[in-house]
């Protein structure tokens, strides 16, 4: 059995992410010819030079270029990379919810604006009309609001503090959030009103049930189950809702296991998402410090491993042992974690006026535009990009907002599921019917045609006309409105847009705070400087002098 595949030695023209949010080519290189040769990452220790830790906590920027590195190469079977090993099936237990082969790379799909998490086609997944790949700039964002709702509707019902939902407290509560920039969103009721044996609560709320002890009830399934006597549950922060109950859009890293595992066909071993040290439901905390519910048994355990700690589980048996690390885990998701929000131009015409037309039509009461929640962000940089006198898009790079609040600006959803009538449910393969989904977080749309949970829509203004119940009194007054309204409806949306990383003007990335060449590392290349020097090749814990794709200080004796 192979340990790993042996990768050919980089290509000269090696690519050089440089700081700012975006990239300058090594000399002579370019962008795309070529890319790190694979590594598994250590997640080790902060005091050891070149693991996961030491590179978020020394050298962010390094930690984000090699974490964009992962999410955007090619994996090839030498990787393990394959036919995929589970396949989520729908309501009926045996029908396939995707029908797509092996996807060997996150940038095939979400290929727009450069391949950094931008949207991109509409895959064969859970119907016949598909599902369009969305986009996860801002991704770091959505998953602490996504936490920080979930604080905040345990907060209005769990009145002992002890962090799980009982049948008496829950009794006539509904679930409630305040935005924090005056408004409301409900995400249903605590209690059992309709008489299902579940909790009234959003789909978007994923739910699972304790005992008296607060440990989770295996099997459980309803709040007359044996052994139940409460519940915990969390809010998907991710994908477009169509299927409660599959929980891998809970976080970022549950979201990265779960895609390369059904898409690349890649198992991931990590014990933070293995462990559950309480066993109340929660897995445990990974480096990053985001909150990790537990879903079950990975394929990866871990229960074999080598000399140099690394797993020798090969669940699929593809002959590839530790084809995503721990250590690789915590790069991407501190990529995703750190990726910038869309931005907005808002000196284009129209633009002003049409937002105030959105919200006087009632499409924020879903979409909602800004919030505002306890809660720390956890990001090391924020970007924020804006036009300039010229019209360009230019960014200012800072640390994120210190203090115990959140503030994501300029997301348009609440995070919720909603019915919108006939025109958007869809069936699906094995004939059911989805008649919710989450609501899209508009930032980026201008640039994110086409439209729709299935990309049915080809452009914004046929996708608002589409919207029915329970929208149909918005799209009704959007229709009626008057054409010049319309167009600014239009051209508001139209300027919430993607743009490419790479040779962003960034006001902030060289701490002089005037635009420069954006500069990406703490280590920056220039012409004569080796790349293995700029990608941090030389330390110890990256370090692979006989190219097996392990680190050398693993196997030392």
């Amino acid at each position: 059995m192979l340990r790993a595949a042996t990768l050919s030695p980089a290509r000269a023209a090696v690519t050089l992410l440089l700081a700012g949010w975006g990239a300058l080519t090594a000399h002579g290189a370019e962008r795309d010819d070529a890319e790190l040769p694979r590594l598994r990452v250590v997640q080790g220790a902060s005091d050891r030079p070149g693991t996961s830790a030491w590179l978020v906590a020394h050298d962010p920027w390094l930690a984000w270029g090699r974490g964009r590195d992962l999410f955007r190469r090619s994996f090839s079977a030498r990787d393990g990379a394959g036919e995929p090993l589970a396949v989520p099936r729908l309501a009926d237990g045996r029908t396939a919810a995707l029908r797509l082969g092996p996807v060997t790379s996150c940038a095939l799909c979400h290929e727009r604006a450069g391949g950094d998490g931008g949207s991109g086609p509409v895959i064969p997944k859970n119907g016949p009309s598909g599902r369009r790949t969305p986009h996860l700039r801002g991704a770091g964002l959505i998953e602490q609001l996504a936490g920080g709702i979930r604080s905040a509707l345990l907060a209005t019902v769990d009145r002992d503090g002890d962090g799980m939902v009982s049948a008496a407290e829950a009794a006539g509560v509904r679930a409630i959030v305040a935005t924090g920039v005056g408004a409301q969103v409900s995400y249903g009721r605590f209690d059992d009103a309709d008489g299902d044996g579940r909790p009234d609560l959003d789909p978007q709320l994923h739910v699972w049930y304790l005992d008296l002890d607060h440990h989770r009830v295996p099997g459980a399934r309803r709040l007359d189950d044996p052994g139940v006597a409460g519940f915990d549950f969390a809010l998907q922060a991710f994908g477009w809702g169509e299927t409660p109950g599959v929980a891998h859009g809970l976080s970022l890293r549950s979201l990265v296991v779960g895609a390369f595992m059904i898409h690349a066909g890649i198992q991931a071993e990590d014990p933070a998402l293995a462990a559950e040290p309480r066993h109340d439901g929660w897995a445990a905390t990974p480096p990053s410090g985001a909150a990790q519910v537990h879903l079950g048994t990975p394929a990866d355990c871990g229960l074999r491993r080598d000399a140099g700690g690394f797993s020798l589980d090969d669940p699929d048996g593809d002959g590839v042992c530790a084809e995503l690390t721990a250590g690789d885990l915590d790069l991407i998701e501190h990529y995703l974690l750190n990726l910038p929000a869309p931005a907005e131009r808002r000196a284009q015409p129209g633009v002003e006026a049409g937002r105030a037309h959105f919200a006087a039509l009632g499409c924020a009461a879903c979409h909602v535009p800004d919030w505002e929640l306890r809660g720390r962000d956890r990001r090391f940089a924020a970007l924020t990009v804006a036009e300039d006198s010229a019209g360009a898009l230019v960014a200012q790079l800072e640390s994120p907002t210190c203090g115990g609040t959140l503030r994501v600006a300029g997301l348009y959803s609440d995070l919720a599921s909603h019915d919108l009538g006939p025109a958007f449910h869809q069936v699906q393969f094995d004939g059911s019917v989805v008649t919710r989904f989450r609501t899209p977080p508009l930032w980026g749309v201008g640039s994110c045609a086409p439209y729709g949970h299935d990309g049915a829509s080809l452009d914004l203004d046929a996708v608002i006309r589409r919207h029915g119940g329970e929208a149909a009194d918005s799209a009704a007054r959007y229709r009626c409105a008057p054409i010049a309204q319309r167009q600014e409806v239009l051209a508001f949306l139209g300027a919430l847009v993607l743009y490419g990383l790479d040779g962003l003007p960034c006001r902030g990335a060289d701490g002089d705070g005037a635009f420069a060449a954006p500069r990406w590392f703490a280590h920056p290349p220039g012409p004569g400087v080796p790349a293995a020097q700029a990608w941090g090749a030389a330390l110890q814990w990256l370090r692979d002098a006989d190219g097996d794709g392990f680190p050398d200080a693993c196997y030392a004796q």
